[in-house]
């Protein structure tokens, strides 16, 4: 069995034994195979439309909203292109630590609003997504949240979102793949979160694809596709570094410069729409960002760190310092209170002192903290915290409601 028959097999489990189904469609390469897939299986099942949630995060190319719209527009297909406010990350500016997208307070926007009549915004939000709409982060509601309306507008007791993610992109994504944390898992591809959204059940058929499947199936298909993929081609960007998605995310970031060759006329209007964007296209890319970074010679890495913070604006000093604490009272709690290693043993200046110490008294690089480490997640913009492995948090994302409860009147 090739993957391509395995993914119609794995697609066709999960439309006979859930109620319902629904795909998660991006406008890339990846979920464009896995609607055509989808609908494949369907139409043999006599199980169509198809219903294709897209949530579109207003900075994306015209040529992606050109291709989304040409499968949306599909008779086979229930189309819902979801157009609302929420919030994502900006991981290029410290003056504009997140974008809302859509946001009525911010025009002009990246693009024009949509005017098809499936097109779902703020103004005609009907009754039954209502109640699970949120203004977080996209991810944190369209996957399962999604699903659960989906189940209170049909009356069906489970659904299956499809969603086109491939193992072989990223580690993270292996592991999302893989992991059993947190996850009532049906099979090795289908699961749902053991403590929400219980009628939900994601479903991951092209898992063990890999990105020269994709375009073998397009071709031997002859099908129409995104051709921004084709303009990263003529770049010289190979095929495992090409994406299509949101501009300014921690992972995306590093893809600005291609923006303003791609399509320009939309790059102009993302450099007046979202603070940062420029010095992104200029710098994201570069050796500023990944990398080794360099400190004046008559400071010390502590004395440049405590420089660095006091050069930012006001929240994103608070917010390094917020993650500086949790790093100190970790080690503090695990490796001096538990261990007993002094403070002077486990915070190091330099990584090469933090070297000299491992070697001196065989700890290993997990018990030591360096103010180099540091300097270098401000300079590069970590806000995240990645390189200590943080992710986001509840406390962060219902900090901005509270805010955007507070002012949104004004």
């Amino acid at each position: 069995m090739n993957v391509y028959q395995a993914a119609l097999a794995r697609i066709e489990e999960a439309i006979r034994t859930h109620a319902d189904f629904y795909v998660s469609f991006s406008g890339g390469k990846d979920s464009g195979v896995l609607v055509h897939l989808v609908i494949e299986v369907a139409t043999r099942l006599d199980r169509l439309p198809v219903k294709v949630v897209f949530s579109d995060l207003e900075a994306i190319f015209q040529e992606t909203a050109r291709y989304v719209r040409s499968i949306m527009d599909r008779p086979d297909v229930e189309p819902y292109w979801l157009c609302l406010p929420e919030i994502e990350n900006n991981a290029t500016s410290v003056y504009q630590r997140y974008f809302r997208y859509w946001d009525p307070r911010e025009r002009p926007w990246a693009r024009d609003l949509p005017d098809m009549p499936y097109v779902i915004t703020e103004a005609n939000l009907p009754d039954w997504l209502r109640p699970y709409y949120t203004t977080r982060s996209v991810n944190d509601w369209t996957i399962t949240r999604m699903g659960e309306a989906l189940c209170d507008k049909t009356g069906a007791t489970d659904v299956a979102n499809f969603i086109g993610m491939r193992g072989d992109e990223s580690y993270g994504r292996l592991m999302n793949v893989r992991t059993m944390k947190h996850r009532d898992k049906k099979n090795p591809h289908t699961y749902r979160y053991i403590h929400k959204d219980p009628r939900t059940w994601i479903c991951l058929p092209m898992h063990d694809w890999h990105v020269e499947d994709v375009w073998h199936y397009y071709a031997v298909n002859r099908l129409d596709y995104n051709r921004v993929y084709d303009s990263m081609h003529r770049m010289g960007i190979p095929p495992h570094e090409q994406r299509t998605c949101f501009a300014f995310g921690e992972e995306q970031k590093n893809t600005l410069f291609q923006w303003c060759v791609i399509e320009p006329e939309t790059w102009d209007r993302m450099v007046t729409r979202v603070a940062g964007a420029n010095f992104g296209k200029l710098y994201n890319h570069t050796r500023i960002n990944s990398g080794k970074v360099r400190k004046p010679a008559d400071l010390t890495w502590k004395a440049y760190t405590q420089l660095l913070l006091d050069s930012l604006p006001e929240e994103a000093r608070a917010l390094f310092k917020e993650k500086f604490a949790i790093v100190f009272r970790y080690h503090q709690h695990f490796y001096g209170d538990k261990a007993g290693i002094p403070p002077e043993v486990y915070i190091q200046d330099s990584r090469k002192d933090c070297k000299r110490v491992m070697a001196e008294t065989g700890l290993g690089i997990k018990h030591f903290i360096t103010w180099e480490t540091l300097a270098s997640a401000i300079i590069k913009r970590d806000f995240v915290f990645k390189r200590y492995g943080f992710g986001y948090s509840q406390k962060m994302q219902d900090r901005i409601e509270s805010i955007y409860a507070k002012y949104g009147d004004l």
